[in-house]
């Protein structure tokens, strides 16, 4: 009688399998899960630095008289500023595109980078100008 009580208080293998099995799906998710996270910080993190690339750039424009502003080229690729160097912002291209004609014009920027997965993006940004708009005052 005393044998069959000590059986009865321990875990049988198939009990402890089990359990791992469940601890290993759970630990498995978690780490899935982290990853996940991780990857949508990273995506964050490079639409906040396009972002921060094409204001730079917008409002360097913005500073330039109309006739610096008018000859600006139609399409070009355009040199990150200076803040904006170093590994961090390698990944990163920005093309600008002028178009109207007269008294105004319309920037678009266009900033594009690859992510670690390999997949493309690009995020752009479009501004109006026009003669003797709000920063046509400096000379």
């Amino acid at each position: 009688m005393n044998l069959l009580k000590d059986r009865e208080t321990g875990f049988t293998l198939v009990e402890v399998m089990v359990a791992m099995a469940i601890f290993a799906i759970v630990i498995a998710s978690g780490f899935a899960c982290l990853r996940s996270g991780m990857g949508l910080v990273e995506n964050a993190r490079h639409h906040t630095r396009a972002a921060q690339i094409m204001q730079s750039e917008i409002e360097r424009i913005r500073s330039l008289p109309w006739n610096n502003v008018i000859v600006l080229t139609d399409d070009a690729d355009v040199a990150l500023a200076t803040e904006f160097s170093g590994a961090a912002y390698d990944a990163y291209t920005m093309r600008r595109v002028v178009s109207g004609s007269g008294d105004e014009r319309v920037v678009t920027l266009g900033v594009d980078w690859t992510d670690v997965g390999g997949h493309s993006h690009t995020r752009a940004y479009k501004s109006q100008y026009t003669k003797g708009g709000l920063y046509d005052y400096i000379q």
